[in-house]
C-alpha cells in the first residue's frame, strides 16, 4: 500500500510540476492541475476543517486537501495511526532509509532515555503551536479572510517554489533528515512530524489495537526486537502508545499462533471482539480513507473552484508580496487588470487578532 501511495505522489508530483512550469512559462498546461497535490498543504486542510465546523461550508478553494485529512484523520482514529505505516510515502522513505542502515551498520542507533525521550517532545511541541496558531488565534472571520487570500488561493504553488529550486538550507535540512534516518531509524517520524503527532493522539481513542494474550506467550521478544517504535511490546497487554503505527510487525513475526492480534476493545462482548488479520486490518484502514476521498468526489467537492485564467494571472505575479504570508494579512488585494475569464476574488476585512498572528 505504500509503494503504491508513494508512486501515486510520484506522478502528482510530476503532473503538478508540468502544470506549474507551463503557467509561469506563460504557456497553456498541457496537462491539468492535480488535485491532490492539496496533500501537502496540511496546515491550510487544519484551517478549511475550522472553517467547516464553524460554517457548514467546505472551502472550494482546497476542498481536496479536507479531504485527504479528514480521510487520514479517520483511518488512524479507527485503527491506530494506520496512516503512518500503511500510507505515507515520507514513513515509507524513513523505513527504507534505517533499513539500509541497519544493512550498513548492523544495526540502527538507539538513542539513551534520557534523549530520546525529550527529542520526541519536539513533535508534540509542533502541534501544539499549529494548534494554538489556528484553533486558538484565529476566529472565524479570520480564519475566512485567510483562507480566501491571495496567498491561499495559490499556496499549492509556493509550497512548489520552495522546493523547486530549492535553497541551500532546504538542502542542508533535508541532507541532515536524510543521513539521521540512515543512522536513527524513524527520525523524521519519531522526533519532528507533527501530523504524526496527531494521529498519534487520535490513535488513543482508535478501537483496533494489537493486543496480545499473556496466556499464549512464549516471551520470546520477537514482538519487542523487530518493533521500529521500539516499545516493548512483549509486556503489553493491548499496545495503546502513541508511538504505535499498527504496522503488526510484531503480529507477523509472533511464532505463538493467537498470541498477538487486531482486537477491538474488551468492553466489547467476546462475539464481537474476533481478530483481524493484518490483511484484514489494513483494508479497513485504506477503505476508510478511500470512502471519505471518494465521497468528496462524489459530492463535487474534489476541484478547486480557482479557474485556469485566475491561476494564469496569480502566477504571472506570484514574486509579488501579495503572495506572501504577509501578503495573506494584508486587508484587501489590488485590483486587476480586466480579464473576462478570471474568476477575482477579494478578501474580506481583516481583524486585528489575525494581524498580530
Amino acid at each position: 500500500m505504500q509503494w503504491g501511495a508513494a508512486a501515486l505522489v510520484l506522478l502528482v508530483g510530476a503532473q503538478f510540476t508540468l502544470w506549474v512550469r507551463a503557467h509561469l512559462a506563460g504557456v497553456e498546461p498541457s496537462v491539468s492541475r492535480p488535485a491532490g497535490v492539496e496533500a501537502f498543504l496540511p496546515i491550510n486542510a487544519m484551517l478549511t476543517l475550522k472553517h467547516l465546523l464553524l460554517t457548514g461550508v467546505v472551502d472550494r478553494v482546497h476542498p481536496a486537501g479536507l479531504a485527504i485529512f479528514l480521510g487520514i484523520c479517520l483511518m488512524s482514529l479507527v485503527v491506530a495511526r494506520s496512516f503512518c505505516s500503511h500510507l505515507c510515502p515520507v514513513g515509507l522513505l524513513s523505513e527504507l532509509t534505517g533499513r539500509a542502515g541497519a544493512r550498513a551498520l548492523g544495526r540502527n542507533l538507539a538513542l539513551p532515555v534520557w534523549l530520546d525521550l525529550p527529542l520526541r517532545g519536539l513533535k508534540w511541541l509542533l502541534l501544539l503551536f499549529f494548534a494554538w496558531a489556528i484553533w486558538w488565534s484565529m476566529d472565524a472571520e479570520a480564519v475566512a479572510a485567510f483562507i480566501a487570500s491571495p496567498y491561499a488561493r495559490v499556496a499549492d504553488a509556493k509550497m512548489w517554489l520552495f522546493f523547486a529550486p530549492p535553497s541551500r538550507l532546504t538542502l542542508a535540512v533535508l541532507g541532515v533528515l536524510l543521513v539521521g534516518s540512515f543512522f536513527v531509524r524513524d527520525l523524521w517520524c519519531r522526533y519532528l512530524c507533527p501530523y504524526g503527532a496527531l494521529v498519534g493522539l487520535l490513535g488513543r481513542f482508535a478501537p483496533l489495537k494489537v493486543e496480545r494474550d499473556p496466556s499464549l506467550c512464549t516471551d520470546c521478544r520477537a514482538c519487542t526486537r523487530v518493533c521500529p517504535a521500539r516499545l516493548p511490546v512483549h509486556t503489553l497487554t493491548r499496545v495503546a502508545s502513541v508511538e504505535c503505527t499498527s504496522c503488526q510487525d510484531c503480529v507477523a513475526a509472533c511464532p505463538a499462533r493467537g498470541c498477538l492480534e487486531v482486537r477491538p476493545p474488551r468492553v466489547l462482548p467476546h462475539p464481537g471482539r474476533r481478530a483481524l488479520r493484518p490483511a484484514v486490518a489494513i483494508a479497513v484502514a485504506v477503505g476508510l480513507y478511500v470512502a471519505v476521498v471518494g465521497g468528496f468526489r462524489l459530492a463535487g467537492r474534489w476541484q478547486t473552484s480557482v479557474s485556469e485564467a485566475e491561476y494564469r494571472r496569480r502566477l504571472a505575479e506570484i514574486e509579488s508580496p501579495l503572495y506572501t504570508h504577509v501578503g495573506a494579512m494584508t486587508p484587501s488585494e489590488p485590483a486587476a487588470s480586466p480579464d473576462p475569464h478570471a474568476a477575482v476574488g477579494t478578501v474580506p476585512s481583516h481583524p486585528a487578532s489575525l494581524a498580530t498572528r
